[in-house]
């Protein structure tokens, strides 16, 4: 999997660990384990959450991340980052419904906490 998001997003080798609420986020193993769950990351979604990580506290805009996630402008609507966030705070949230972490900013973005 690093190989690939390697020569995908051209990422250095990411060692190291983050913590997002009771969420341990390894990026050398590219995974997101809470309480007793181990969920594998897919390519978007670990680029995702590293901008979001290398960010947090700061809103983010809808375009940086679209921008981050299709480098080259080929994403055609919003809604597909919006079900990137979603899948992330279902891996990342304890109610994805009422996020905690990875919070949405009415009509700016998005930000990590």
């Amino acid at each position: 999997m690093k190989a690939v998001l390697r020569r995908t997003y051209h990422l250095d080798d990411e060692a190291g660990t983050d913590r997002i609420g009771s969420a341990l986020v390894d990026w050398g193993a590219g995974t997101i384990c809470t309480e007793g769950e181990s969920y594998m990351l897919t390519a978007k979604e670990y680029v995702l959450l590293k901008k979001l990580c290398e960010n947090r506290g700061r809103i983010l805009s809808m375009n940086v991340l679209c921008d981050t996630l299709w480098p080259d402008g080929s994403y055609g609507y919003e809604n597909s980052l919006m079900v990137h966030i979603r899948h992330l705070r279902e891996k990342l949230e304890e109610t994805p419904s009422k996020p905690e972490h990875l919070l949405t900013v009415r009509g700016l973005g998005y930000k990590l906490k």
